[in-house]
């Protein structure tokens, strides 16, 4: 079993639209044997904000986060994943619901056992 945390923004290439995720720092355990990382976000972003993934879940391209030494950038990291997505839209000016595509940007960071030392009192 695998624990994980993962958060997710939506990102409308035209900022005609928004949405917002209910997905943030939220912890989940998989099996990699049963399920792979990118069926679990397809189907966490199904379930918690109704966004169907594109392209059957997979992704299409990866998030990277800049490494900084002494204030300058040195590299990069890789910490997530682009997906595309789609889901539809109300908005009280509209009078009826749009399907709108997104970017799906997810971030996954691997939860492990933290290591104490132990205080002599």
């Amino acid at each position: 079993m695998k624990k994980i945390m993962i958060s997710v923004d939506y990102r409308d290439n035209t900022n005609k639209f928004w949405n917002d995720s209910a997905i943030k720092k939220h912890l989940v355990t998989y099996d990699e044997t049963k399920q792979t990382i990118h069926e679990v976000v397809k189907q966490l972003c199904a379930e918690a904000d109704g966004m169907e993934l594109s392209y059957k879940g997979k992704p299409q391209g990866n998030v990277h986060r800049d490494i900084k030494t002494n204030g300058e950038i040195t590299g990069s990291e890789i910490v997530g994943y682009l997906y595309r997505g789609k889901t539809d839209i109300h908005d009280r000016d509209m009078p009826k619901s749009v399907k709108v595509n997104f970017d799906v940007w997810v971030s996954i960071w691997e939860i492990g056992k933290f290591e104490f030392e132990s205080i002599d009192l």
